[in-house]
């Protein structure tokens, strides 16, 4: 391996167990730079893709740190990578088959990285044994035992582990470094999660913790017992896949590593019986833990605080259970918390029998389980809609507003706060659309009030409108009473789909209790009725997603797994987004739920194209081109005229016929049909322009076949400047290693 010397000029230790032949001619960058592509820390293959003039630049460059610095910020090289550089670190970038990109976290027993595979160039995650635990043969042996358990298991929600090593160091003396890897996940713990968002839905809850039981079946079913089952070894995809991590404590079938007395485990999460003798637990203990984590992720608080005297907490484990959950979040269906009872019992003859019986209950609730829980509807109405209060100084836009509106609801129209409030407290609207800036009291203002005002104010929705306030600032009126913001000018689509996603948050109107559920389910129509019921309300978006993806599939106009993949890719982007801004409607659970729902409908317009044109098989001229950019509105045409019968019925049509409609808009404007520019742009069709545009690259078409996850992310973030919102391009960079784990199906 070659080696640049220390560049003195800078005072950057970048040193080595080789030293360089620098010609006098030869510039400190361009040696560095030689040494990094010999070493592979430096892709070759990226080196070679810049222009000449561009590589004659960095060459030129007086000094290695400025050079880092540029190759930090055209994404060549990570910060963490720089830094290494920087400390004369660079040797230990590169461990057997892979490169280190960056520190995922550090524990006891070893740091992970980031890494990723030298000649596959798939991304991982390496754990590196500690220095302090190399000369321990008992803790080396747990390591090692580590990646064994896990390279035994297969299961979708158990991280996989592909291989494991000892590479020796470069450095004189250095010795050797063991470690194993695994699938790089991203995403954050329960643990993390919580504490950021605050304990998660029912549902929601039931559906990670169905597959967390599943991967305990799996490793159960080969007489692994994990032990230590907390919320920060459940990892939380952002498309919520539910991964466990950390086998390093799991019990090995006729193997005991555990030293009598030795507790092993988190107490917080540990059961009665592990507190007692770790070393003769079965699966049950497993179930325990499940149930400790579960109760964490559905009231935000630990069963069992630690108070810093371990003889106290376990004591406190042995003699007392924790409150019920539905005591602490009255929230929780009874069933529900009657389940984490029965996990958490002292006796472990009184649990679930088996982690695959606790994963088949907890299927059962996410079947029937709401995905909000609705609230008692303040007072019947004749007409049997909901209600839409305008509020606005300017008649032309209250008549615009109350004419785009009436066809769905009853619209009451004020022109200033006070005739606002009066309005409200005679009869309280579903959803208030008030203008920042109003006479006398202002929006924000008249948000406090209208809290203030009724008895239940999260009954009522409120949308501010401005025409002066840049959209990045109205964001921050969402933290101050207000449910949504929308900038001005806006389009009736967009209008008509946050208000319709406001109504999902409050609650859903349906027919009839089952047979409504099952109606929606189905993407029929059904006959609305004055009735307030709790159920799915993206099921009926979700049934029409799939037919028309299916559709697309037989018709060879997308790929097989299309309507899967689409909804995660969606889930997955979001969940690596900036909570900023108009962003910060991507954290809404209703309004991520209902745009995953609709995403797969984005090119229902191709059904309207001739077969000729879709499927030839060269590239379109300029005619063909612009038949197939039809399909944008066509698209949107067929979802709002079908909204025009059955808005009431499939909600979600205005927010199909916006993604329909601008999934081709590009952020600098040259896009279609409409050519808007920047934020004219609606939220949920950009999000769906990024999946879009992957999706199609990772397909084969007529006249190409698919392209590499690595090809078609340089396309989306490098070669097509101009063409995204440069917020959900940086989400993508975040996520894109997950969006090629979901092509691949994990």
């Amino acid at each position: 391996m070659r080696h640049f010397p220390p560049d003195t000029a800078r005072g950057v230790a970048l040193t080595g167990p080789e030293t360089l032949l620098v010609s006098s001619f030869e510039s400190p960058a361009k040696s560095v730079i030689s040494w990094l592509l010999d070493s592979l820390i430096l892709l070759p293959e990226e080196w070679d893709e810049l222009p000449p003039q561009e590589q004659e630049e960095f060459a030129k460059l007086n000094s290695s740190e400025e050079l880092l610095a540029q190759l930090v910020r055209r994404h060549m090289l990570t910060p963490f990578q720089a830094e290494a550089v920087r400390d004369g670190g660079g040797d230990d970038l590169i461990l057997g088959h892979y490169r280190l990109l960056d520190v995922l976290g550090q524990g006891g027993m070893g740091t992970v990285y980031r890494a990723e595979h030298l000649q596959l160039r798939r991304q991982v995650a390496l754990k590196v044994i500690a220095r302090t635990v190399e000369g321990n043969p008992r803790l080396l042996h747990r390591f090692y035992a580590e990646a064994r358990a896990v390279a035994r298991l297969q299961h979708p929600n158990i991280v996989t582990c592909f291989d494991a090593g000892r590479a020796a160091r470069t450095r004189l003396g250095g010795g050797s470094r063991d470690y194993f890897v695994m699938e790089f996940i991203p995403g954050e713990d329960l643990y993390a999660l919580v504490r950021e968002k605050g304990p998660l839905p029912p549902h929601r809850a039931c559906d990670l913790f169905r597959q967390v039981a599943g991967a305990l079946t799996e490793a159960h079913r080969h007489d692994l017992v994990h032990r230590d089952i907390k919320p920060s070894n459940v990892l939380v995809t952002p498309d919520w896949q539910a991964k466990v991590l950390d086998f390093g404590l799991a019990r090995v079938p006729n193997r005991n590593v555990t030293e009598v007395g030795t507790l092993l485990g988190t107490v917080g999460y540990m059961a009665p019986e592990q507190a007692r003798d770790p070393s003769g637990v079965d699966a049950r203990a497993d179930l325990w833990s499940l149930g400790a984590t579960m109760y964490w992720t559905l009231t935000g608080r630990e069963p069992y605080p630690e108070t810093g005297n371990p003889v106290r907490d376990l004591h406190r484990r042995f003699s007392t259970t924790p409150d019920p959950v539905r005591q602490v979040r009255p929230e929780v269906p009874a069933e529900v918390s009657d389940l984490v009872a029965r996990l958490m019992e002292t006796d472990p003859d009184k649990r679930y029998p088996s982690a695959r019986t606790v994963t088949t209950a907890l299927t059962g609730f996410t079947l029937w389980l709401p995905t909000a829980i609705a609230s008692p509807e303040p007072a019947a109405r004749s007409s049997g809609r909901d209600r839409v209060l305008v509020v606005d100084d300017e008649p032309s836009v209250r008549r615009w507003l109350a004419l785009l509106l009436k066809a769905q609801y009853d619209v009451g129209e004020a022109e200033d706060a006070e005739t606002a409030l009066a309005d409200v407290a005679k009869n309280p609207p579903d959803v208030v659309i008030a203008d920042v800036n109003l006479p006398g009291l202002t929006g924000t203002e008249l948000v406090d009030r209208i809290r203030a005002a009724i008895p239940d104010p999260d009954r009522v929705k409120v949308l501010l409108v401005s025409g002066a306030v840049p959209a990045e600032a109205l964001g921050g009126l969402a933290v101050s009473g207000a449910d949504d913001f929308l900038s001005k000018p806006f389009n009736s689509t967009e209008l008509l789909s946050r208000v319709r996603t406001l109504l999902l948050r409050r609650g859903s109107r349906a027919a009839g209790h089952g047979q409504a559920d099952a109606a929606g389910r189905a993407g029929m129509p059904h006959r609305p009725v004055e009735q307030h019921s709790a159920v799915h309300p993206t099921a009926a978006a979700e049934a029409l997603s799939y037919t028309i993806s299916r559709l697309l599939v037989e018709t060879n106009l997308a790929a097989e797994g299309h309507w899967a993949r689409v909804i995660r890719y969606v889930r997955a982007l979001a969940g690596g987004i900036s909570d900023q801004g108009e962003y910060t409607r991507l954290t809404d659970p209703a309004y991520l739920d209902l745009l995953a729902s609709v995403a797969p409908i984005y090119d229902i317009g191709l059904l309207a194209i001739p077969r000729t044109v879709l499927m030839k098989p060269d590239k379109l001229d300029q005619d063909e081109r612009s038949v197939v950019q039809t399909h944008t509105t066509a698209g949107a045409e067929v979802l709002m005229t079908v909204a025009g019968k059955y808005a009431a019925d499939v909600s979600s049509l205005p927010m199909a016929a916006e993604v329909a409609r601008g999934h081709h808009e590009r952020w600098d404007g040259t896009g279609y049909p409409d050519m808007l520019t920047g934020p004219e742009i609606p939220l949920s069709a950009r999000v769906v322009a990024v999946v879009a545009v992957y999706e199609a690259l990772r397909a084969r078409r007529p006249h190409r076949p698919p392209l590499s996850h690595a090809r078609a992310v340089k396309m989306i973030t490098t070669e097509c400047p101009g063409q995204f919102d440069p917020a959900v391009v940086a989400a993508f960079i975040s996520v894109s290693s997950r969006f090629d784990q979901i092509h691949q199906g994990q």
